[in-house]
């Protein structure tokens, strides 16, 4: 599989905006929002998983949710899209984190967003920027719901 990124987004990799994860292999994507001065991210730590929106380096909004409960559906490894999401609640709020490329084209780029809804009425979709989007298709949140005891079962979903 061919990831590409912008000349912008791997400038920005080493700026303040990437440095709210641990590293590299930490971020599930880090990108700025199409039409604002926003940045989102996800994060995969080592205790936690942690969503940032806000200004780069200044997060208006930070959400941690530990990998136990997190509702985080990995790609199933079929199908022309490598996908996966990932979804933090504040209240009746709720942020699914999407990333997605098109596997079967050579020219494709990450894309992703996420959708803001409340108590199940989606409310925005915030995408980011094209061809910006800084996803480490890493097993990050994979590795941190193990760690909480947990196995994906494509039939079932997260078992322990």
């Amino acid at each position: 599989m061919i990831i590409r990124f912008s000349a912008f987004a791997i400038a920005l990799s080493t700026g303040a905006a990437f440095a709210a994860c641990s590293s590299a292999q930490a971020s599930f994507p880090s990108c700025p929002v199409e039409g604002s001065g926003k940045w989102l991210e996800v994060c995969a730590e080592d205790q936690a998983a942690v969503y940032r929106y806000g200004p780069s380096g200044q997060p208006e909004l930070e959400l941690v949710a530990q990998y136990g409960p997190l509702d985080y559906a990995p790609w199933p490894g079929v199908g022309r899209s490598v996908w996966e999401t990932v979804t933090f609640y504040n209240g009746s709020y709720s942020y699914t984190v999407t990333i997605s490329m098109d596997r079967m084209d050579e020219s494709a780029w990450p894309e992703g967003g996420v959708t803001l809804r409340n108590g199940g009425t989606d409310l925005v979709r915030l995408d980011c920027r094209p061809q910006e989007a800084q996803v480490g298709w890493t097993e990050g949140l994979t590795m941190g719901k193990a760690r909480a005891g947990l196995r994906w079962d494509p039939g079932s979903g997260w078992i322990r």
